[in-house]
């Protein structure tokens, strides 16, 4: 019999230091981090960004919208789901969304499903009653590990249902440890807790929450709406042509190194690779060049060259290359930091990614229903190599992948019906 988690019992005035404690050193972590990214912005363009954005945003009123927070895009695709749903049966519902990143930000700032698009000012008491005063939200969703104890005090003082959706746990985060008790207490001023998996759920009944239930992952209900929808992409498609396409997407180094070296060993005539690296400046895109053994073209230059090997060196497209490609191997799996694996499983083709993912359960998951496969640097070219070759198994890991996001959607709505009954 699994033994039950340790549950730390105070006595009054042992809770009452305790958490006072945790806000002071919550407060000091808050205040810190904001010291940092005063120091590096002169030098890095993303904490430039994060100040510039907040000090020269105007929060106005939104009386009676919904709240959504992101932290960044990976965190919006989960929200997008839920917020076209709640447009498409109230066309008038006022959405206000914020993130927490510049890149999130950038991107989204002209969400046409948004009445306004703001970055989440610092997670401090001022600014949180501050910023819940001014919106007059009638709910707030954040999404997946936005937690911010300011924020969801000042909403549940002021009785506004807050949900945290698409959220997953694990039993090394800080939640539940005994010095995580205040952290803890601020999870359970939620409304309601929508997790990802069974996993989750269990781990926070087993801490005492009651306000949890398990709702699915809506990222399934995004991918398998992309896959529905037409984004043509003809650049890429006349570069395919004809041949087998390998889609390198959200790339790292790692990722990087191993392709190229797959490139200049094997020399496939028959195969074209589509390179879509995470970080798309100037710089990134000339050192992946320069690694590569044979000469590429860039899909912002169009060229009359006929290549083997194109960049993508730009944003915004990856998620729509992916229904051109035949084999895909997504970026982050070496270092513990996995793109998303659910959009190319979407169009039916098998999806490779390093080996290191224990916080991206999805990984696990595909390779399970046979449509994912976790490689070591050294199985990597062996692994590639199989799936180009041999076209029975490409086909089918391809549709498992594809089945495996058909029988994991369905989180959208019920997370839809869980909110209705609190608005």
């Amino acid at each position: 019999m699994k033994e039950p988690p340790e549950i730390f019992i105070w006595t009054n005035r042992e809770y009452s230091i305790f958490k006072q404690v945790g806000k002071l050193l919550y407060n000091i972590g808050i205040r810190s981090y904001y010291l940092a990214i005063i120091l590096v912005s002169p030098f890095n363009q993303k904490a430039k960004s994060w100040l510039k954005g907040r000090s020269l945003q105007r929060i106005e009123i939104h009386e009676g919208s919904i709240w959504f927070h992101c932290a960044s895009l990976g965190e919006f695709e989960q929200a997008k789901p839920v917020i076209e749903t709640i447009k498409q049966l109230n066309r008038d519902q006022k959405i206000v969304l914020t993130f927490f990143s510049p890149s999130g930000y950038t991107q989204r700032k002209s969400y046409e499903l948004a009445e306004a698009v703001y970055y989440l000012p610092l997670d401090t008491r001022t600014n949180a009653t501050k910023f819940v005063r001014t919106v007059q939200p009638k709910a707030a969703i954040f999404v997946k590990y936005e937690v911010w104890h300011h924020y969801f005090s000042t909403l549940k003082t002021r009785e506004i249902p807050l949900f945290l959706i698409s959220a997953t746990f694990r039993k090394d985060q800080v939640y539940f440890r005994q010095s995580g008790n205040f952290l803890r207490n601020t999870l359970k001023l939620c409304t309601l807790i929508c997790v990802q998996d069974q996993t989750s759920l269990e781990l926070l009944q087993s801490y005492g929450f009651d306000n949890a239930i398990f709702s699915g992952d809506t990222r399934y209900d995004r991918v398998l709406n992309q896959r529905e929808e037409n984004n043509q992409n003809t650049r890429i498609e006349q570069f395919k042509g004809d041949a087998l396409m390998v889609l390198i997407g959200s790339s790292w180094p790692e990722e990087e190194a191993l392709i190229a070296e797959f490139i200049e060993n094997q020399n496939k005539a028959n195969v074209k690779y589509l390179i879509a690296p995470h970080q798309v400046q100037e710089q990134n895109i000339n050192r992946i060049t320069k690694e590569l053994s044979q000469e590429s073209i860039r899909y912002t230059k169009p060229s009359e060259k006929e290549a083997q090997i194109m960049i993508l060196d730009t944003i915004g497209h990856l998620s729509s290359a992916y229904q051109y490609a035949d084999i895909a191997l997504v970026g982050g799996g070496f270092s513990n930091a996995l793109h998303n694996i659910l959009e190319p499983a979407t169009f039916g083709i098998p999806v490779l990614y390093g080996n290191n993912h224990p916080k991206f359960p999805e990984g696990a998951k595909l390779k399970t229903a046979g449509g994912g496969f976790p490689v070591s640097r050294a199985e990597f070219a062996e692994v590639l190599n199989e799936l180009i070759e041999n076209e029975a198994k490409r086909v089918e890991s391809g549709e498992n992948a594809k089945r495996f996001i058909e029988k994991n959607a369905g989180a959208t709505p019920l997370i839809i019906s869980k909110i209705s009954d609190h608005l």
